[in-house]
């Protein structure tokens, strides 16, 4: 059994007014919803093996939030993981190391939410609704958890998923 969590940089600032997209920073209403969330996981117990997180200022930032809730996972910074379109998402999740049973990446949109909405096959129960929120839209924020009934990431495809969760910001927040 494998559990991949995707989250999706927490909010940052619009447009390019402060110079690339790639040194984007969050807002402190991404602050804030990042250290929401990192409470949540903490109170959670929420555990895992090996993080992979894009370069980019924002979800390097994000990750930096969430750390002290990850119980020193190893973390490990991507370029490739940078705008990553969801077929290379798919080819990284296939290289993840096997060791690893529970994994989280954090990154961008498109990418995360195409990758999530192809590889879920279902829901557990009482998680319906999560899926048609997840279908509808992956905020920036928002943690997906979808476990797989393998033993190698290698056999992650589309429709293997099924969504055991979806954290959305607001949810936490109320904003």
């Amino acid at each position: 059994m494998k559990t991949l969590h995707l989250l999706r940089h927490a909010k940052t600032i619009d447009g390019l007014l402060h110079g690339t997209d790639h040194a984007r920073f969050l807002t402190p209403r991404g602050v804030g919803a990042a250290k929401a969330l990192a409470e949540h996981l903490t109170a959670t117990n929420f555990a895992v093996d090996r993080v992979f997180c894009s370069t980019a200022r924002r979800a390097r930032e994000t990750y930096e939030l969430l750390a002290p809730a990850l119980h020193g996972a190893a973390v490990a910074f991507r370029d490739r993981l940078y705008l990553v379109e969801a077929s290379d998402l798919l080819e990284f999740i296939h290289g993840l190391p096997d060791k690893a049973e529970s994994v989280l990446i954090i990154g961008h949109n498109p990418g995360l939410h195409r990758i999530a909405v192809d590889l879920c096959k279902g829901a557990v129960d009482g998680k319906a609704e999560d899926l048609t929120a997840l279908k509808e839209k992956f905020p920036t924020g928002a943690l997906c958890s979808l476990q797989f009934d393998i033993a190698q990431w290698r056999n992650v495809e589309a429709g293997s998923g099924t969504l055991t969760g979806f954290l959305r910001p607001k949810t936490l927040t109320g904003e």
